[in-house]
């Protein structure tokens, strides 16, 4: 992974049954590659730590769907045996549609004191400046603390003659509001049933023919699903049925 990245682009979610999912597979295959960490075919791990608000104002904001959303979190990427010891702080805004992601990778020390403290680590490079920067005026304006671990399981593909089109299955969504470590275990509650397989496709553009094509043979539609939303919609619902 390199250090700075900047990703524009409108991201689209499929929520597919796992005989859909497995249908669709070799038809993705033919057409794109994988991502260079899906080693020999296999998915690949990622960790992420949410922070927000004390009262999960961005969360509670992103849920309404307003034309202008943000979210922060902290990336780690391989499996708990096998981790780099790196990760990265991600801000990412959804303007009607348009996603923007900026991120620059840390230490977990750097990460903490730029989070937690306002201590921004230094970049010699303009672009890591300019994100740093980014990520400073957000937490101006909002207070944040360490809200909700979330992991899963990701399968990532490019497309051969298009690598601005990708695409990701991910399974195994486990969440978790206490021990926000990147360490601590594969601890926590699954927010999908194991029968179904989250796609989401990241494109500039339009969908290429032979995939709209596929997801129509396969009576795959066009979804909505966030993993951090689901998340909070979940917690809000055992909220209401303890206060009955």
């Amino acid at each position: 992974m390199d250090s700075v990245n900047v990703f524009k682009r409108y991201e689209k979610k499929f929520i597919m049954t796992r005989a859909q999912a497995e249908a669709l597979l070799p038809i993705i295959r033919a057409h794109m590659s994988e991502d260079p960490f899906c080693l020999n075919g296999k998915s690949y791990f990622i960790r992420n730590i949410y922070w927000d608000t004390e009262d999960n104002d961005l969360i509670r904001q992103s849920v309404e769907k307003p034309r202008y959303k943000e979210k922060i979190r902290v990336r780690k990427y391989g499996s708990y045996e096998h981790s780099n010891p790196e990760v990265y702080i991600e801000i990412k805004k959804k303007i009607t549609g348009i996603v923007t992601k900026r991120r620059i990778k840390v230490t977990p020390e750097e990460a903490e004191n730029f989070l937690a403290h306002g201590k921004p680590p230094h970049r010699e490079d303009y672009l890591g400046q300019q994100i740093i920067a980014e990520i400073s005026y957000f937490l101006s304006t909002h207070k944040v603390v360490p809200k909700v671990f979330i992991s899963y399981d990701r399968l990532a593909f490019f497309d051969k003659d298009n690598p601005e089109f990708r695409l990701t299955y991910d399974t195994n969504i486990t969440t978790r509001r206490d021990h926000l470590e990147f360490d601590y275990g594969p601890v926590g509650e699954s927010i999908m049933d194991s029968d179904h397989v989250l796609m989401e496709v990241k494109v500039h553009d339009a969908m290429p023919l032979w995939f709209a094509h596929s997801l129509s043979d396969l009576g795959i539609y066009l979804g909505s699903f966030s993993k951090y939303g689901k998340e909070f919609e979940i917690l809000k619902r055992k909220e209401l049925i303890e206060n009955v």
